[in-house]
Parts: structure tokens; sequence; C-alpha cells
């Protein structure tokens, strides 16, 4: 295809540096192609370009002709686009990728992609950049990328308020509750003890508030979560410590059965877990039965540690509500008082440790929630059966 013939450009008919001139119908296809190519000389003056390159960038075939191809490239690419060339011209037949910025003919700047091929032998003196333009995609792609930084700043300032907020009410809360505590109750009569009551109530849901805004946000940042050997039926008898009073007066039956009683995990979220799961089933217990709490922990070959948490409470709705049980705010008896965070919370904290959890449930037959820990089990014992506080 390729021999030596004195080539029309439309212009003029020249003979192009003493090389053997490109072959009439080799640039033919290139133009029914409509593809954007330059061919440029070793120096990277321009020998040819496309029409479709004439109609981007607005230069003519003439007046490239005039001009070397780093006269259009934006200043801060030249270098890179240099050593790209030099890596062409090392090797015949190379291909080398670039991306750059070339300047059109009313000073803008457009971004192309694409290939240098090195085209160099005893009939063709050339180098062909063949390219896409990629304008539209680069600029969406820095708008999106102001966008994420804009929303990111507005994120943290925002959590960052709310720290604030939360930091300056905890004081004050904890000063109203402490003066509701030592109140003398038995001094007022029963409509101030009303009130009372009311107030109580009140700074208790608000306490909840800003201590379940606290923990969410500090879910969003666990950079600093420490993963160790977690002792689970020594945090479980520490969150049972915390109902202790509870669990004694409704008389709740507890009954673990671990055959490993370690997992590698964050100490203050399991905690955090099992109060969220053991008040709940409190908080949700059946009125007219003995409340049931049972708790199996247990790993596989794999050292996958798998923990079920079961109640025989008042159970949940899973046909209307399986798809909303760890949302956030939401709750499923709304006759008694909750923020419905919780759940939220605790799945957060499996989730982000690279766990699972998993619920089935049965309106007044109860509800067991499956957790599945990532990592490795250090097994202590085998079958131990260990009631707590029963």
């Amino acid at each position: 295809m390729r021999q030596n013939f004195r080539y029309q450009t439309g212009y003029k008919t020249e003979h192009i540096m003493g090389y053997a001139e490109m072959n009439r119908n080799f640039l033919a296809i290139i133009e029914k192609c409509n593809d954007l190519i330059f061919f440029t000389k070793k120096n990277g003056e321009f020998i040819h370009v496309t029409t479709a390159v004439e109609r981007l960038f607005g230069f003519s075939n003439t007046e490239l002709l005039q001009i070397n191809i780093t006269d259009h490239i934006h200043p801060e690419d030249i270098i890179g686009i240099k050593e790209k060339f030099q890596l062409a011209l090392a090797t015949a037949g190379a291909t080398v990728n670039l991306k750059f910025r070339n300047r059109t003919k009313l000073g803008e700047y457009r971004w192309i992609e694409g290939t240098v091929i090195n085209m160099l032998d005893d009939t063709m003196q050339a180098l062909m950049i063949r390219f896409n333009d990629i304008t539209d995609r680069i600029n969406a792609e820095n708008e999106q990328a102001l966008l994420i930084q804009d929303f990111t700043k507005r994120n943290q300032d925002l959590n960052q308020f709310v720290y604030i907020i939360s930091h300056n009410l905890r004081t004050p809360l904890a000063n109203l509750i402490g003066l509701i505590n030592i109140l003398e109750i038995d001094l007022l009569d029963d409509y101030n003890k009303g009130i009372v009551d009311l107030f109580k109530s009140s700074t208790d849901r608000l306490s909840e508030t800003v201590f379940d805004l606290t923990h969410i946000l500090t879910l969003k940042d666990n950079q600093g979560v420490k993963i160790t050997k977690v002792n689970v039926l020594k945090i479980f008898e520490k969150v049972c410590h915390s109902f202790h009073e509870q669990i004694k007066q409704l008389g709740v039956k507890l009954i673990l059965n671990f055959d490993c009683n370690h997992i590698l995990f964050n100490k203050s979220y399991l905690e955090s877990i099992l109060m969220n799961l053991l008040s709940n089933a409190i908080k949700y217990r059946m009125p007219d039965r003995q409340l049931e709490i049972r708790v199996d922990l247990s790993r596989d070959y794999q050292n996958t540690c798998t923990l079920i948490f079961s109640d025989n409470g008042m159970g949940i709705d899973m046909k209307t509500n399986k798809d909303k049980i760890f949302g956030l705010h939401q709750r499923f008896h709304s006759h008694i008082a909750g923020n419905g965070v919780g759940l939220f919370i605790t799945k957060s904290q499996i989730i982000s440790l690279g766990g699972n959890i998993d619920v089935t449930s049965k309106i007044n037959e109860g509800t067991a929630f499956t957790i599945t820990f990532c990592g490795d089990v250090l097994s202590l014992s085998n079958q131990n059966r260990l009631p707590v506080l029963q």
C-alpha cells in the first residue's frame, strides 16, 4: 500500500522533507473513518491532520503545517509529552499511550487521550497520534470531584456542629438528672409528683437522644477502632449487671451456651451490641409469660464465630418490617417508648468491622438475631453451659 509518490495536499503539491510521501489511499481510508489523527515528523512538526481534527481545533491543515505539535500543547503537559515521544521513537512500531491538553484556534484547551504510533520505516516517515476528545469527561470528573470536596467539607462541618451541641448538652442534662434524683418526691402532692414524673421522662428521652446521636457520629469514623481478643462471657456479664434490678424483678431466665469464649472484635462495640439486644429483649417482653433470653456462641472449622441472641418476646411482623428492622428511627411497637436507634447502631458496628447480622422473628413468639463475626475465634472451652444471673 505504501509507495513513493507526490501527495496533493489540496493547497499545493510538495515533497515532504525529502521523505517517502504518504500513501494517498491510506489517507483516504483514514479520512473516511472520521478519526482524530495527527501525523508528525520525528521532531514534532505536522505532516497532516484529518478533517475531524480541523473541525475540533479550528486550524486548517495549511496552518498546522507551519508549526510544531508542542506549540499548542498546554505548558504543564509539554515535558510529559516530549518524554512520551522519545519513548515511541526508541523502538520501531512502538505504541505509547498519552494524554494532554491541546489548544484550539479560539484559545481554549481540549483534553485528548490516545496513542502515538512509531511509523518510521523506509516508506513511511511519520508518527501517528490517534486520539479521542475527552474534554467533557474530564470536566464532569472535575465537577464531581468539586462536589465531593464540597459535600465532604459540609459533612465535616455538620459533624463538628453536632459534636459541639451534644457535648454542650451533656453537662446540663447530667445536672438536671442529678437534681431530679435527689428531689424528695414524697414531700410533693400528687399534682407536682405527676409534673416531676413527666419532667424526668422528658429528660431521660433527651439524654438517650444525645447519647445515640454521639454514638452514630462515632460509628462514621471508625479508623481508631481497636480490634482485640475479647472475652464475650465477661462482656455479657458486665451488660447483665447494668440490668441487674430489671432482671431480678422480672425473673428473667438467661441461658448461655458457648463453645468458645473469645472473639477478635472491638470491646466497646461488643458491649454496645449486647446492651442494645438485651435492652430490647427486656423492653419488648410479653407481659403474660416469663422472659427467656438465650445466647449461643459457636465457631466453625474456618474459625468464623456466630452469636445467636434470641428471646421469647413480642416479636416483629417480618412480612411488613423485614427491610426496616435495622433502619434509623424505625419502631415496631408504638405503645412502648423508644428512639428506634439501637438496632441501627448495632448493625453499623457489626458491618463496620466486616461482620453481618440477620434476624428472624414471629409475632408473640420471639426474635432471634444471628451475628457473624469476621476473624478468628479463639476457643477456650467446649460446650460450656454457663447460666448467668438466673
